[in-house]
């Protein structure tokens, strides 16, 4: 090989030496010594895979005061003090798009569907959000020579990246907004029912089992979790045979009271026993005054969703 003379080596030399300068200030990426992407697109939260949650009431109006029953409960103190709770815990929970309520009156005939006075509703689901696609990273230079043509991709991509960023943020926080507004009209709509309720005496007796009945056939129809509150002394004195099924369901059982402690500590024992047996998750009792708008709203809430 020919050796090249002092001064064509030593310009070859200095080429060398600021090609290698100019490649090597950009930093390092993919082995090469040019600049990566300073700024990747934020990737869109994934959609909430969260179950919905289907929200029951059952409220006594069978009440009689007869001599198993609290006179403390005179009419129809139980099932307005019910409604008025219900109505006041609904925008307090965690509604979101998907999630149903329903409510229905304990009498003594409560797997009579008429008795479901504030029918299945669910709150709508929102559309589907039609984000842009994120812009494309750069391809990673074949050599050094192309660090400079790498360079502006780099400086293209990240300005595309941060505007990408922006509008997708904006397009989220939008459909945030939406699904708010709908969960608080959904809630008006339910409290205007709930408040509009008209409960009437039942002196004949009072079917728990056949309101359960009605309850678990709602659950089966709606997949998710599934929360549950009765409102009522839970004597029941009909003896309905029906069992049904409340597989995994929170239960609560709210304004419970009976003018004997004893027959109420056995009758609660009784019950969660019973519960137990028809699958429920969790059974919490709730005495009349510790039964509270906001109480029932943080049992409901208990255990997420």
């Amino acid at each position: 090989m020919k050796k090249l003379g002092g001064r064509a080596a030593l310009a070859w030399i200095m080429a060398a030496a600021t090609l290698v300068a100019a490649c090597s200030a950009f930093g390092t990426d993919a082995g090469a010594t040019c600049p990566g992407p300073t700024l990747d697109p934020a990737v869109p939260p994934a959609a909430s895979t969260a179950a919905s949650v289907t929200y029951g009431f059952l409220i006594d109006r069978a009440y009689t005061g007869d001599a198993k029953r609290s006179p403390s409960y005179p009419w129809p103190q139980l099932p307005r003090t019910a409604l008025d709770t219900v109505a006041g815990a609904l925008p307090k929970l965690d509604l979101r798009p998907g999630d149903s309520v329903f409510a229905a009156w304990i009498s003594h005939n409560s797997n009579d569907i008429r008795e479901i006075f504030l029918p299945v509703a669910q709150v709508p689901r929102s559309t589907a959000l039609d984000l842009p696609a994120a812009p494309a990273r750069p391809k990673p230079p074949v050599n050094k020579l192309e660090c400079n043509q790498y360079a502006e991709q780099v400086r293209s991509y990240n300005e595309q990246a941060k505007t990408w960023r922006a509008t997708v943020g904006d397009l989220q926080q939008r459909a945030r907004d939406a699904d708010a507004k709908t969960v608080a009209t959904f809630v008006d709509r339910q409290q205007a029912a709930l408040r509009a309720a008209a409960p009437a005496q039942d002196p004949v007796g009072t079917d728990i089992y056949g309101g359960l009945a009605v309850a678990g056939g709602v659950f089966k129809s709606n997949p998710g979790r599934h929360k549950l509150v009765l409102f009522s002394d839970m004597s029941d004195t009909i003896g309905n045979a029906v069992r049904p099924d409340l597989a995994q369901s929170d239960v609560v059982i709210a304004l419970y009271h009976r003018d004997d402690p004893n027959d109420q500590g056995v009758a609660q024992k009784q019950w969660e026993t019973a519960l137990r047996t028809l699958g429920a998750r969790a059974t919490v009792f709730l005495p009349w005054a510790a039964t509270t708008v906001d109480k029932i709203a943080d049992q409901l809430k208990e255990g997420g969703r």
